[in-house]
This record gives C-alpha cells, structure tokens and sequence, in this order.
C-alpha cells in the first residue's frame, strides 16, 4: 500500500487526483442541469405560481403591483386559454386586466403542492407543466380542485416570456360558471 510523503516536492498518490476529477466532473454536471432553459424556466414559473397566490384582502397598490410583475412575464402577443373554453384575453394588457380583475374578486388564491416539469422544444421555446391542488375562495364560495397549466416560454429581446398559458381546472369544476 502506497503512502503518501510528508516531504515537500512529492506529489500525492493518484487517488486525490481522481477525486478532484469527479469532483470537477460532478459540478459540470450541475452547472449544465442548473442553468438549462428548462431549470431556469422551472424556476421562473415557481415564482410565477407564487406572484399568483393570495391570502385575504390586499390594497389597491398591491394588486397593482403583482398585476405589472404578472405582465413583465407575458410576451405582448400572450395568449390565455382556458381548456374547454377557448381563449380568455390576447395580449399582455387583457391577460393583466383579466388578471387584475380574478384577483380583485377573489380573498385567496392558493396552490398546494405544485409540481412543475419542463422539456425544451425544437424552436428553442421551452413547455413547461404546472399540477397542483388550487383553492379559489370569495363572497363565501370557494372551488377547490386539481387543476393543470401548460406555459409556452420563448425567449424574445426582453429575455424569456410567457407567449401562451392554457389552464385546465378540475374536470368536476370544468362546468362550474363560477370557476375562475
């Protein structure tokens, strides 16, 4: 078994040297994973899915605020689609009045456990597939549900955006007029 020398000028054993190699190995890996199109998309849609969220009654300042942070990731040609129903607003300004309208009338808007994926395409766009458990509450009645969206993500001057969203709620609220 081979020792390594504690007098200056000797290198170690190759065994560090192969540990540093994985090590260097390992973190390009991560590096690769970590700033794709796809993580960093699965990472601005969190913060999407979490600028949505609401818990009770916000100022008129804040909800105008979220409203302008919702359509700074919307590209101007954005598209909202509701499964089922077809397009609900084209455009970032009636995405983000439709937005500020929902938000307006709704005291919570809630989403349990979202589980997010994305997978690039061939154009460069990036899908990404939100599933989570919403709750939808205001004027006493609330929707609770499993619900589904589907974000198109294209990377335009302004950097990555939103150029279509399709939401798809719960099959026992799909026909529930009340819903959203």
């Amino acid at each position: 078994m081979a020792q390594a020398s504690t007098t200056p000028g000797k290198k170690l054993p190759f065994v560090p040297g192969a540990v540093l190699l994985a090590f260097v190995l390992v973190a390009a890996i991560w590096a690769a994973t970590y700033w794709s199109a796809e993580a960093r998309m699965r990472r601005a849609t969190a913060r999407v899915v979490r600028l949505v969220e609401k818990k009770g009654e916000e100022s008129p300042v804040a909800l105008g605020l979220s409203a302008h942070r919702l359509g700074a990731q919307l590209a101007a040609d954005a598209v909202l689609e509701l499964e089922g129903y077809g397009a609900l607003a084209t455009g970032r300004q009636e995405i983000v009045q439709l937005y500020a309208n929902i938000r307006n009338s709704l005291d919570e808007i809630a989403f349990a456990d979202p589980r997010i994926s994305a997978v690039a395409l061939q154009d460069g766009a990036v899908q990404v597939f939100v599933d989570a458990h919403y709750r939808l509450a205001g004027a006493g009645d609330a929707q609770e549900g499993d619900g589904k969206a589907v974000l198109r993500w294209v990377k335009g001057e302004d950097g990555w955006q939103i150029e279509r969203a399709r939401l798809t709620p719960d099959p026992a609220n799909a026909g529930n007029r009340v819903w959203p």
